[in-house]
């Protein structure tokens, strides 16, 4: 016998496959024409019962029950089919049950809201608008503002002609003392009347903004726009002046200032507001590139060429270098001898390296600044191709003739900047001195050591004393030319020295001598310049075993020295003393107690600090290292000038520009023991160590420091934004 439940369990399956559709539709059908309508609605209902997919008998069923006012039911029913039809994509056919329901219920948000949604995305905005309005309208009336002001909103979105709508939501807004809010709509409703052509309106509106929020940058460029249109930018112009007069350092306005400027034409006064932008925020030196062209574009490129200088280490630090270098180039287009172009180029061309083009600027500087009898500038100019191109004597003999116009000491030009200092310090050097006595005279070779430490230089006449192949010592007058000492006939007896023919050194005994020369700068600690020279000896001479054996030399040095700088009191002694012995001899060849200190020389600062500068401009940080710490060391933090400040402040940015952020800290922390110093100096080192601890990864001492500038005066170049970082860091 079967259990009672699985006797209804299979009654119940025996019912449902004999649900019998097409007959429970006749049914349907045949009661409704009998007018019998409660039971035409039970036989749809058993059909949509076993079938829920049809949503056309669905539709029907609502229809019946709306008849029967039965308005529950019927909106159920609508809304399954409304939401079907939304979810396939049928729009039309969604927005017709809505309506349905609507009519039944015609004060639903909810109805009203999805009619909306459906014909914004159908594209029909009047109606859209309608259902939106309804939406807003009673959520005004039921005091809930927030949600009104979301549908004005879309109202303002769906609708960009209606101007009228962002005075609703302005007026909202401010009832709810959101003035940020309030500003921005009223802005908004603003700009769309300039653009429905009713300018008078618009100022109107958005000096509402700026009455609410008068410092609001959005607001402040409307107000430029709209005065702009309307054909009065001196009024706009006027306005952000005397705004600036009370917020000084306000970046917004000055931008806005600038373009004002600019659109009346009076670029000078957009320059004098850029500059004023850039001291406050150097990020804002882009600026300077749009003025540069403007000047390019009215046909001035004195003034670009004024601009580019005021900008070129912003240009060149921000890897802007090529866009600097194209807008030079504008300018010497148009002004091909115009002398500081060109003095930018040879900045340009030496930050990126470039030796062609360098030389060729330089000279291109030379020829022009002779030219034009700027002997500074050729000076300049002739004293780096001297440095770069030693062996062409036109520089050389040019330079001197520049340098006695301008009463400077005349000095030979060397290889390179340490040969040129080296050859000063070098107490006993060698001359040739060249003799002809006759018709078919002969040359001769006098060995000449110098006692007094004389400076040589081509075209210099100089008292030179010399010593004898017999010993005897005396004195002649010498004239150098091309790096020979021509002998004067009458200053003393060729007869009584020695004569012997030259004879073109050998290779051999040329090799000996560079080899003792490379020699000394290995002693010396100038493994740099050792390593370049006997690569170029390398490459003269050939695989030599003497050239191998130097470098044998010089590798043992280097580890002697690195050695050294690990353990410094451990260092042979002739490490130790090797960078020393010529100062104790120039000591000595000037009558100094060695236990008396020797005065800081001017000059030998001067010489270290240029040199350096010159090197970090080039790129060459590691010398301009060595330079800034020789001339630092000349210096003391508490000796009256600005000097020791200057050489630690920039050893700090190249140990930085080196990515050795911990050197640099220490550099800058020592320009800190400057007494004197005002707040604007303490704030830019604060900032640089903050850089240095940032780069180290100490994000809290970072933190500590930009905190210290952003103490004492917040628009500090970036250390808001510095700031603001820093904490999404932590």
């Amino acid at each position: 016998m079967r259990a009672p439940q699985d006797f209804l369990s299979s009654a119940f399956q025996t019912s449902k496959m004999k649900f019998d559709k097409t007959k429970a539709m006749r049914d349907a059908e045949r009661f409704l024409a009998q007018g019998k309508l409660r039971l035409a609605i039970d036989q749809y209902e058993q059909v949509v019962k076993h079938d829920k997919r049809d949503y056309v008998t669905l539709n029907m069923l609502g229809d019946l029950y709306v008849k029967n006012t039965e308005t529950r039911d019927a909106v159920r029913c609508f809304t399954k089919v409304a939401e079907h039809y939304g979810e396939q994509g049928f729009t039309q056919k969604a927005i017709a049950v809505y309506n349905k329901i609507s009519r039944i219920q015609p004060n639903s948000v909810e109805i009203a809201e999805k009619l909306a949604e459906l014909h914004r995305q159908r594209g029909s905005v009047t109606e859209a608008k309608s259902h939106y309005e309804t939406l807003a309208e009673h959520y005004q009336q039921k005091g809930q503002k927030i949600e009104a002001l979301a549908i004005w909103k879309q109202i303002a979105t769906l609708d960009p002609n209606n101007t009228e709508v962002y005075l609703t939501i302005a007026a909202s807004y401010l009832d709810e003392n959101a003035i940020d809010d309030a500003a921005e709509a009223f802005i908004n409703g603003a700009l769309r009347l300039l653009k429905k052509g009713r300018p008078d309106a618009a100022i109107e509106t958005v000096e509402k903004a700026l009455e609410i929020k008068p410092n609001d940058p959005n607001g402040l460029a409307a107000y430029v726009e709209i005065k702009f249109a309307m054909g009065h930018g001196e009024e706009a112009t006027k306005r952000l002046g005397e705004f600036l007069v009370a917020e000084p350092h306000d970046r917004d306005v000055m931008n806005l200032l600038v373009d004002c400027h600019l659109k009346t034409g009076d670029v000078a006064e957009a320059e004098k507001v850029v500059v004023r932008l850039v001291e406050i925020e150097p990020s804002c030196f882009p600026r300077f590139i749009e003025l540069a062209r403007v000047y390019l574009g009215i046909d001035d490129p004195e003034s670009a060429s004024r601009i580019l200088q005021m900008s070129s280490e912003h240009l060149l630090m921000s890897g802007q270098s090529s866009d600097f270098r194209d807008l030079v180039n504008a300018v010497l287009e148009k002004r091909p001898e115009q002398i500081e172009a060109l003095r930018l180029l040879v900045r340009c061309c030496s930050w990126q390296k470039d030796e062609a083009a360098f030389r060729e600027s330089l000279e291109r500087l030379a020829a022009t600044a002779e030219g034009a009898s700027s002997h500074e500038d050729e000076r300049f100019a002739l004293s780096q191709l001297v440095m770069i191109a030693p062996h062409e004597n036109r520089f050389a003999k040019r330079l001197s003739e520049v340098n006695k116009i301008l009463g400077f000491d005349d000095e030979l030009p060397a290889e390179n900047p340490f040969d040129e200092k080296f050859l000063k310090q070098q107490l006993k050097t060698k001359k040739r001195a060249s003799k002809r006595k006759g018709k078919g005279a002969a040359q001769v070779e006098v060995e000449v050591e110098t006692v007094g430490d004389t400076e040589i230089s081509n075209g210099a006449t100089g008292s030179v004393e010399f010593e004898l192949s017999n010993g005897a010592v005396g004195t002649f007058e010498a004239d150098v030319v091309d790096g020979i000492e021509a002998v004067d006939e009458d200053d003393f007896d060729i007869e009584s020295i020695d004569v012997q023919e030259i004879e073109p050194a050998s290779d051999d005994d040329r090799l000996v001598k560079e080899i003792d020369s490379i020699k000394f700068y290995i002693d010396n600690g100038y493994t740099d310049l050792a390593t370049k020279a006997v690569g170029e000896l390398r490459g003269e001479f050939g695989e030599r075993p003497e050239i191998d054996e130097l470098k044998g030399y010089l590798a043992a040095h280097e580890v002697l020295l690195t050695e050294a700088e690990a353990s410094p009191d451990e260092a042979p002694a002739d490490i130790q003393t090797a960078k020393a012995f010529i100062i104790e001899d120039l000591r000595s060849e000037l009558g100094i107690d060695e236990d008396e200190p020797a005065p800081v020389d001017g000059e030998d600062y001067e010489t270290h600090y240029h040199m350096a500068v010159a090197y970090q401009e080039m790129g060459l940080l590691d010398e301009a290292v060595k330079e800034y710490q020789d001339a630092v060391g000349l210096v003391r933090p508490d000796d009256g000038t600005r000097r020791f400040f200057q050489c630690s402040n920039l050893l700090g940015h190249c140990f930085m520009q080196k990515s050795m952020p911990n050197l640099a800290e220490r550099w800058y922390r020592r320009a800190l023991e400057t007494p004197g110093l005002d707040d604007e100096e303490k704030q830019a080192l604060w900032y640089e160590l903050a850089l240095t601890y940032e780069a180290d990864g100490d994000l809290e001492n970072a933190e500590r420091y930009f905190e210290k500038v952003y103490a004492e005066n917040i628009d500090f170049r970036d250390v808001s934004e510095r700031m603001k970082n820093l904490a999404v860091a932590h």
